[in-house]
């Protein structure tokens, strides 16, 4: 059976890993979170906002995979529509299991603890698509270091099991599309078979073609530091990859050339910016001026896809700022 570039559906997806569309902003192909099911527990990367926590609930119901084996519930970044929901996913998973941690770095911790700023710029732009967001109290938290060291022994965070094989749980530091961002792998027999990249290589919103998107959001995007993180996970080798927004994308070659993709189309984009300020610095007119260029690199027609403009003013907005052309 000839395996598929890019997974985009819900279900299972290896032996123990699941990919799960949640519908955010109400329609499909938006936000990806993924779950580890093995012998023993269970654990989840991300969460999607209080909005979503529903629809992963029922996933998990329908999957009969109960709440009482989730060990983890384990971040990319505090971002609304990633984690905004997790104070609420917490309480409810800590019903049946008293000892489920969240797995984060302590600068994500603070932000998902300190969101009142987060969620007013959110709501500006997503209106009433963001949910809500609550205090997640201090013992929920297990605060690691991530991985800063791409190409030597990784630190392992735990260690799982899956028919008598075990699969270890590493997390890397990549920061760009915010400060706080990580990435997170599962490793078997020194093969890394999962990598999630989050929003450490932009987005890709394409099912057929290899072609991504930026994540370039205000307020705290660091060009300098996100094409340093493409650079460190350029060094690794993962049979499937998987994106926050949205999908999977399968071995090593494609993976490889989806990297290579969006560190050209970044360089490009950041030019094309630069361009269109010189014309006219004008944000509404390079926002006109940029989105038929995004607009060739999905096939999610408008109607699918409600936030477009949305997401295409943000990414713009961001890199303005990161240039110096902006300010909050």
């Amino acid at each position: 059976m000839v395996q598929e570039l890019i997974t985009t559906t819900s279900g299972k997806v290896s032996d123990y890993l699941h990919q799960i569309d949640v519908r955010a902003y109400g329609t499909t192909r938006m936000l990806s979170l993924y779950l580890g099911v093995f012998d023993d527990c269970s654990i989840l990367f991300d969460c999607g906002s209080s909005l979503d926590v529903k629809k992963t609930l029922r996933y998990l119901k329908n999957h009969k995979i109960p709440l009482s084996s989730i060990k983890y519930l384990i971040t990319s970044h505090h971002h609304f529509d990633h984690n905004g929901g997790l104070w609420k996913l917490y309480e409810e998973i800590k019903k049946h299991n008293q000892d489920v941690k969240i797995i984060t770095n302590q600068q994500t911790k603070e932000l998902l603890n300190n969101y009142e700023s987060h969620l007013d710029r959110a709501r500006r732009t997503y209106g009433n698509l963001v949910g809500d967001m609550k205090p997640i109290e201090n013992k929920a938290f297990k605060i690691i270091e991530p991985n800063l060291i791409f190409n030597a022994d990784f630190d392992i965070v735990d260690t799982f099991y899956k028919n008598g094989s075990e699969i270890k749980l590493v997390i890397l530091k990549t920061p760009g599309h915010t400060p706080d961002h990580q990435s997170s792998m599962l490793i078997r027999n020194n093969i890394i078979e999962f990598l999630f990249f989050g929003e450490a290589v932009g987005t890709l919103y394409h099912t057929t073609k290899l072609v991504t998107m930026p994540v370039s959001m205000p307020v705290y995007y660091n060009h300098k530091d996100y094409m340093n993180s493409i650079e460190n996970l350029k060094k690794l080798q993962p049979l499937i990859a998987g994106f926050g927004h949205f999908g999977i994308v399968n071995g090593e070659k494609n993976i490889k050339e989806i990297l290579l993709e969006h560190e050209s189309f970044m360089k490009k984009f950041r030019k094309l910016i630069i361009k269109f300020y010189e014309e006219k610095p004008d944000t509404k007119y390079i926002v006109n001026k940029i989105i038929p260029i995004l607009t060739e690199r999905t096939d999610l027609t408008a109607d699918h896809n409600p936030v477009f403009n949305s997401i295409a003013l943000g990414i713009v907005y961001g890199m303005m700022m990161d240039l110096g052309y902006r300010k909050e």
